[in-house]
């Protein structure tokens, strides 16, 4: 299966550069070229082999792949540019992450794989997989393919989660040659998938529930407070939805605990270190002093212990977000309340708290959000939208290579899609 995205994805690439070339050679060369282009290559899948009927669970189990592969990344990358993690090793290539100086023909993020801190790439490729899944399905029939609905609820879910990561993490973005878009128009998308799994006849209750967490997400991004309450309303306490990883595979790894507890990489920030409620330890943000240096010896190493093992599972969706989500739509005592509850559930334990003001009790529902979500792929767009100011601060000495600290909250349109899109780029 793994073979079979691979080739795919790559396939895919090709197609888009023979487009591009085709535009800039004209139809004369390739036309002498003809018989190159039909050489035949029996050690290779045709993708129309592939995408059949009886393949259909393959093609969605592959689109559910590629999203645990961007996802584990849209947690890294994101907290690195944000705030959870620093930077703490020697390598000039990826100070940019976190010194928020990534321009659009940086290759590390825009064209990087799941084994680094790439994110373009991998988050487009699980879009168009699972958009591609959810067209296959929409055309064939009941007859073809046992559980048809059930499929495509579950790719449309999963398209959502990667229109939110792509709306969250990028400036603006592109889809299927088309033109640039903001991330508002974006989160729409993210908006339209998730309704599209959960109105499917006979989606299951999980996915239907994960889906109701990503529209309440999609619409507490777009402003869209009461609706994304109602949706974040009908979440169960307790639900957790998660990607899955494995030792096994590097783009299917932890990669949180890989390039933070093993390999030293990314340091937790001091501004997530030893926090406390009233002077008790907040267990939400786990985060030791691992004993030693990262892979800058001089740069102290502190590690989160949320993940404590390359197979821990990330969370995608869950209840804590709901209700967050739910306080910060209806603010007041309501948020109070909800604050309070998931501060006295068991493992937690912390004391309430207690405010009247409500520009208070904003900012305490944004702090929660800090630390319940903690490392889990919200910190980045929570700085956007809640107007975070950045630290270090613009301009500030970045310690480990040189250079200063930029403005980049979001990381921009990667010129491989600007140049290579005849929407955007001409």
């Amino acid at each position: 299966m793994t073979n079979h995205r691979s080739m795919s994805s790559a396939r895919r690439i090709a197609r888009t550069g023979m487009a591009v070339l085709a535009a800039s050679l004209g139809s004369g060369v390739l036309t002498a070229c003809s018989t190159l282009l039909e050489a035949d290559a029996p050690s290779r899948i045709l993708e129309s082999t592939l995408l059949v009927p009886s393949n259909a669970p393959v093609i969605v189990a592959g689109a559910v792949a590629d999203f645990e592969c961007a996802f584990g990344n849209f947690i890294l990358t994101g907290g690195t540019v944000a705030d959870e993690f620093s930077d703490s090793q020697a390598n000039a290539a990826t100070w940019d992450i976190d010194r928020r100086t990534n321009i659009p023909s940086s290759a590390l993020y825009s064209t990087g794989a799941c084994n680094g801190f790439g994110v373009y790439t991998p988050i487009s490729t699980a879009r168009f997989q699972a958009d591609q899944a959810i067209k296959l399905l929409e055309k064939w029939t009941d007859a073809e393919v046992t559980g048809r609905t059930t499929l495509i609820a579950r790719a449309a879910a999963y398209a959502g989660y990667s229109y939110i990561m792509m709306g969250e993490m990028f400036c603006s973005a592109a889809f299927d040659l088309g033109p640039e878009l903001q991330p508002a128009a974006v989160f729409a998308l993210a908006e339209q998938r998730f309704t599209r799994a959960i109105d499917t006849p006979g989606v299951p209750s999980d996915i239907k529930t994960m889906a109701l967490v990503g529209r309440a997400r999609a619409r507490i991004n777009l402003g869209k407070k009461a609706e994304a309450a109602a949706d974040a309303g009908q979440v169960p306490d307790g639900f957790v939805f998660t990607a899955k990883t494995t030792a096994a595979a590097g783009r299917a790894e932890n990669r949180l605990f890989r390039f933070n507890n093993t390999n030293g990489t990314i340091t937790v920030d001091s501004t997530f270190r030893g926090l406390t409620v009233n002077g008790v330890p907040d267990p939400r943000v786990p985060v030791v002093d691992a004993g030693r240096g990262g892979s800058m010896p001089t740069v102290r190493l502190w590690t989160q212990q949320k993940y404590k093992a390359l197979t821990d599972v990330l969370p995608i969706a869950t209840w804590r977000e709901a209700r967050l989500i739910q306080a910060e739509a209806a603010g007041g005592q309501t948020a109070v309340g909800l604050i309070n509850a998931l501060r006295a559930r068991a493992g937690v334990n912390l004391a309430p708290f207690a405010s009247t003001v409500e520009t208070a009790i904003q900012a305490q529902v944004q702090e929660e959000r800090r630390r319940e979500l903690f490392v889990e792929g919200h910190r980045l767009y929570d700085t956007i939208r809640f107007n975070v100011p950045l630290k270090p601060a613009v301009g500030a000495a970045f310690p480990n290579g040189g250079g200063t600290y930029g403005a980049n909250k979001c990381l921009p349109l990667p010129d491989v899609e600007r140049l290579n899109n005849p929407s955007i780029g001409g």
